[in-house]
């Protein structure tokens, strides 16, 4: 495989774990191998501040219920599951969810929460079908924008908005040169699954800009959004209720 000749367009392409009929055995593994990835990079660590700050302002307030969280296309859910961690070290209550479409990823996120002792559920869900159920503070996203096209990504940022009783968040990557070499050496350095090198390389050719990310949620109604560059190549973009 050898590096595009421009990153200035994104080109969107099917992974290969998005195809049906993919080797559950296969699936599983890639699903192992992105929570590495996910790890190393420190997914839950960009959604973390924004969660905690939540929590803290909702408890000075006198509000001592948890916050609740739910993770969208969560895949192996390995995201939530280390947020709920983090939040127990710190003695934050944290109520934690996830849900994917895939029932394989959906069994898969099961068994990750219950060898790490985590609370967390998990269910099968088509986010751009079905409507993203009620009663959760926060929805976050990570990871999976840059599967869609603009006009799935709308669906979905509207839905993120729609349900979210005080915060969205999505962590994704950034596309350039630097990342999409990050992406080719890193899945092959992390992980020997095959399904992730290839996939790795195509979900930077995919993904969005942080500006172009910040102007379709503006699109979908996040009024009042922001974005930010976070370590290594990814953006958080962030939209709070009035």
């Amino acid at each position: 495989m050898r590096e595009p000749r421009t990153l200035r367009q994104r080109h969107l392409q099917p992974d290969i774990m998005d195809q049906p009929g993919i080797d559950h055995g296969q699936h599983h593994r890639a699903l192992s191998a992105i929570a590495r990835i996910n790890w190393i990079s420190a997914s839950g660590f960009i959604l973390w501040p924004a969660i905690r700050a939540l929590s803290k302002e909702r408890r000075r307030a006198g509000d001592l219920r948890p916050v609740r969280l739910l993770d969208v296309a969560t895949g192996g859910g390995d995201v939530p599951v280390r947020l709920w961690r983090r939040a127990k070290r710190n003695r934050i209550p944290l109520e934690v969810a996830g849900c994917d479409v895939s029932a394989t990823a959906v069994e898969h996120a099961r068994r990750y929460a219950a060898t790490r002792g985590a609370e967390a559920s998990f269910f099968q869900r088509d986010v751009l079908a079905d409507p993203l159920p009620d009663g959760y503070d926060v929805i976050t996203c990570s990871l999976f924008l840059h599967h869609l096209d603009e006009e799935q990504a709308l669906v979905l940022l509207r839905k993120m908005r729609e349900a979210a009783g005080s915060l969205a968040l999505v962590n994704d990557l950034a596309r350039g040169r630097a990342g999409w070499w990050a992406a080719f050496l890193g899945s092959r350095i992390i992980t020997g699954s095959p399904m992730v090198h290839v996939d790795a390389v195509l979900s930077v050719e995919g993904s969005f800009t942080p500006d172009e990310a910040l102007a379709l949620a503006r699109r979908g109604g996040w009024d009042g959004a922001g974005v930010r560059r976070k370590f290594p190549f990814r953006y958080l973009l962030s939209w709070r209720r009035p």
